[in-house]
């Protein structure tokens, strides 16, 4: 495949250490543009990336008929505009998650994406970690009922912009949505409810959005995933870890690093280790290039995208109301 040429827009620490490296190192990039609102940010990943120019103008990339593709990691409240921007200007569009602060922005993103015709991705890698691919592997042939449980904690400073909900959505939108995603790509069915409890943990006068609490999912086939989310957690213990119960077998997946699976014999069990911590985002950056080149199906497509935004409004919703709210597979089955 020749390489992609893409626009940058969103210059900060992620794109810098995770995604940029992986798009230089893959051959199926090539970065033309540069965008940041700090146009010293914009200038530095230019030099890195090799990158013709670097702007603080988000509408010269758009406008760039040299780019065929963006990659948007900016703050979570400009996600939608953005996006519908780049599809209008005929752009395939990656962009972080989460798709959108509210149901009616997502709306509007999948509206300008399917008006366009162009190759839309989310950043939900989680699904596409090859461990979680290797458990989907192992569980494949058994439709029984599933009970999962994800553990996300980490030290989440009641200072970082994500708690802000105009900006960040809180927790549960910014991040929650990977989780609810991961849980869906784990289960045989749809999700039809969303239960949580929690609230703010961290300091009540700088945080006034839930901050932490434990997520309840509910699917059509009778199975149950649960998250647990910590935003006053430790930074010396594993931030996350997933657990699937399914058929007498179980299975573990540590941190991104190391599976253990055990079946109803030793002679099926499994162990595998990683050399190092992988979240999925080469193989997810490697499948939206595949997606624009050669016609394959676009990772974290629109109604995967659209499936865990919801479910993360709901999840704001029942912890507000301290009320089940249910999910409607038609809401998102575009």
């Amino acid at each position: 495949m020749s390489p992609i040429r893409v626009g940058l827009i969103g210059c900060g620490s992620f794109l810098r250490h995770t995604h940029l490296p992986l798009l230089l190192a893959s051959g199926a990039f090539q970065v033309v543009g540069v965008c940041d609102l700090d146009l010293a940010a914009a200038r530095g990943v230019r030099g890195a990336a090799g990158a013709a120019y670097a702007t603080d103008n988000a509408a010269q990339v758009l406008a760039d008929a040299d780019i065929e593709a963006v990659i948007i990691t900016t703050r979570h409240d400009s996600h939608a505009a953005l996006s519908v921007a780049a599809a209008q200007a005929g752009k395939h569009v990656f962009c972080e998650k989460p798709m959108g602060l509210s149901a009616d922005e997502c709306c509007r993103v999948v509206a300008a994406v399917q008006a366009a015709g162009v190759v839309y991705s989310v950043g939900y890698n989680r699904g596409l970690a090859p461990l979680v691919v290797e458990a989907r592997r192992l569980l494949a042939p058994y439709s029984d009922k599933r009970l999962i449980y994800h553990r996300l904690q980490a030290p989440f400073p009641a200072e970082h912009w994500t708690h802000d909900p105009a900006i960040g959505g809180g927790r549960f939108v910014g991040e929650g949505c990977h989780i609810f995603d991961l849980i869906c790509e784990l289960m045989p069915a749809p999700p039809v409810q969303v239960f949580a409890a929690g609230g703010t943990f961290l300091d009540p006068s700088r945080v006034h959005i839930a901050d932490s609490g434990i997520v309840t999912l509910t699917f059509a086939d009778g199975s149950v995933g649960t998250t647990l989310v910590a935003s006053d957690g430790s930074a010396r213990f594993p931030k996350e870890s997933t657990e699937v119960y399914c058929a007498g077998r179980a299975l573990w997946i540590d941190d991104f690093t190391r599976l253990t699976y055990r079946d109803l014999t030793p002679a099926g069990d499994r162990e595998l280790t990683l050399p190092r911590q992988d979240k999925g985002h080469r193989d997810e950056l490697a499948a939206f290039a595949r997606a624009i080149r050669a016609g394959a199906p676009a990772p974290n497509g629109l109604p995967q995208a659209l499936r865990a935004a919801l479910l993360s409004f709901a999840a704001v919703a029942s912890l507000a109301t301290g009320q089940p709210v249910p999910i409607s597979q038609a809401d998102y089955c575009l």
